[in-house]
């Protein structure tokens, strides 16, 4: 099994990533982690893991758990979707906060909609 775990370096990606760390250790499953920019402007962007990935890698080794991290661009749900769509993950993790009216309103909440995109099961940690 194959768990994505969406991850941005917020106190919420961070309970996240402890889920996602016990799901892959008790089931023993490939943990996959991605960080995505929502917007490339100008040159291409470095697919080296950055600064984010590299503190959830962090973070993940003090647990005892070794992930893959991808770096993704674009669109964040979309991107989040289709990296696990490429590394066949059977389960997501993100985290979610409550969102403002104004988000609310115009459905701006990244946790939703890739909750309505994903083919595999999706675990909202709150």
């Amino acid at each position: 099994m194959k768990i994505l775990l969406a991850y941005n370096d917020t106190d919420v990606a961070n309970r996240a990533l402890e889920r996602a760390a016990q799901l892959a250790k008790l089931y023993e499953a490939t943990l996959v982690v991605t960080s995505v920019t929502p917007v490339a402007i100008g040159e291409a962007p470095d697919m080296a893991p950055g600064p984010e990935l590299q503190r959830a890698d962090a973070l993940l080794r003090e647990r005892g758990v070794e992930a893959e991290l991808v770096e993704a661009v674009g669109d964040i749900a979309l991107a989040v979707v289709e990296v696990a769509e490429r590394h066949d993950a059977g389960l997501i993790i993100l985290g979610t906060r409550e969102p403002s009216q104004v988000e609310r309103l115009l459905g701006h909440s990244v946790s939703e909609q890739v909750q309505r995109m994903a083919r595999c099961d999706v675990l909202i940690v709150h």
